[in-house]
């Protein structure tokens, strides 16, 4: 017989089941725009040695270009999101970068490559947006969190299958192949969401509603510059994301020319590392960040510095080390390096008003993206270039070494910014009231 509280909980999935398979739909999506995203990681190595690039052409491809352009489009999209059909819009997305990721698998040069890449970025920059806001109107606020957390777990998963698939299929196919295996499937998925995902009213599901019209541009960049944690912590969480993205884009390339380990074991190694880092990093700093913060707010930034902290020495001891403990300290550096986001994002939620808290979101994922996923793989392609003429193949290591500069200035501005948060706290509590 099942106990009360299963059925309490089994009666609760039963009670929104629809609800829950729109979040399973949408967990795809994102598993996909992820996998189409991080493949390109694992073929870096032989489109460099098959169209003749340089490893700061790399770094732009995987890093700067792509993010640049998925953090501007985001933002009118996240407009059109507000106002169209979100369930389109995401099936449009869908469908424009599995073409694209495809249509990567045709290219002859850097120009046609960085061409298919952009109109990936432009694509998957509908996804967060429209999803975001699907998921709110079909989850009550006390179920929120799980149903985001759940979501965020296409970040760890798809990440996995991108260097998996593509690792493998490389080695048996080659690196265009591996772009048309892992393009196609998302046409099916768009075909999925356009079909069986119905648009819910929006706001449905708030007991009220907040006012966030009748502001002016100029009172929400006021409002973003008195919050002196905010602009702190938003530039630290740029800075650790520069470093952690370096680590991520550039070690399967490491492991393949330092090490000569092929791309089906690099790929599988990464994958699962990846993976499993990601799923534990991403819930546990959640819960744990919530856990703590109940009593004191400046956990939800303390954490963050914390684990921040402990990515230097883990991802340096992988770096220069040479035997299989190396491994031990990549699957710890991989755990910290997706455990600053989720706290971080939180109690932004609380720092800035009301009625801005779309604007600040989307300018804190501006300055995480051009500064993260955007610099670091390019500064750490670009180093590595400077690098190769006296380090030659372990030119990579160093880069990634030098990039660590970027995660210590962030741990600086993120503990800076945990000594002005109660006071950012209490001045929206007044400015909400006014």
């Amino acid at each position: 017989m099942m106990s009360r509280p299963l059925a309490r909980v089994f009666g609760s999935l039963q009670a929104g089941r629809y609800a829950w398979y729109v979040l399973g739909v949408l967990c795809l999506v994102y598993t996909c725009n992820w996998m189409d995203r991080y493949v390109l990681v694992i073929l870096l190595e032989p489109i460099k040695n098959d169209l003749h690039l340089s490893d700061a052409n790399l770094g732009l491809l995987s890093g700067f270009a792509f993010a640049t352009i998925y953090s501007l489009t985001g933002i009118p999209i996240a407009r059109w999101a507000d106002r169209g059909v979100r369930r389109s819009i995401i099936a449009i997305g869908l469908s424009v970068w599995s073409l694209m990721t495809a249509a990567s698998g045709l290219a002859r040069g850097f120009g046609t490559l960085l061409a298919a890449r952009v109109g990936v970025a432009v694509g998957e920059s509908t996804c967060s947006p429209a999803a975001s806001s699907l998921i709110a109107d079909y989850f009550p606020p006390t179920r929120r969190a799980t149903a985001f957390a759940l979501y965020g777990l296409g970040i760890s998963v798809g990440m996995g299958l991108g260097l998996i698939l593509g690792g493998w299929v490389n080695e048996l196919h080659g690196w265009r192949v591996a772009f048309l295996v892992v393009g196609c499937p998302g046409l099916l998925l768009a075909l999925l969401v356009r079909t069986t995902v119905r648009e819910p009213e929006r706001g449905g599901r708030e007991g009220s509603e907040v006012d966030a019209a009748n502001y002016s541009m100029s009172e929400a960049l006021r409002a973003i510059v008195s919050r002196k944690s905010f602009l702190a912590y938003a530039l630290g969480l740029g800075l650790f994301s520069f470093s952690g993205n370096a680590f991520e884009t550039w070690t399967p390339v490491y492991l393949v020319r330092s090490l000569h380990m092929g791309t089906g074991a690099v790929g599988t190694l990464s994958g699962l590392v990846e993976g499993l880092g990601g799923v534990i990093g991403t819930l546990g700093s959640g819960l744990l960040a919530d856990r703590l913060g109940s009593g004191d707010e400046r956990w939800y930034l303390w954490l963050p510095a914390l684990t921040s902290a402990l990515m230097i020495p883990c991802m340096a001891m992988f770096l220069h080390s040479n035997d299989g403990v190396m491994f031990v300290f990549y699957f710890v550096t991989l755990i910290c390096t997706n455990a600053y986001m989720a706290p971080m994002v939180a109690i932004t939620q609380r720092v800035m008003p009301l009625r801005m808290r779309a604007l600040s979101t989307a300018l804190l994922y501006l300055v995480l993206n051009l500064i993260g996923p955007g610099a670091g793989p390019w500064v750490a392609g670009i180093l590595s270039d400077v690098f190769t003429s006296t380090y030659g193949v372990e030119a990579v290591r160093v880069a990634l070494s030098v990039t660590l500069v970027g995660a210590a200035f962030g741990v600086i501005l993120t503990l800076v910014a945990a000594r002005r948060l109660s006071a950012d706290i209490a001045l929206r509590a007044a400015y909400n009231a006014n």
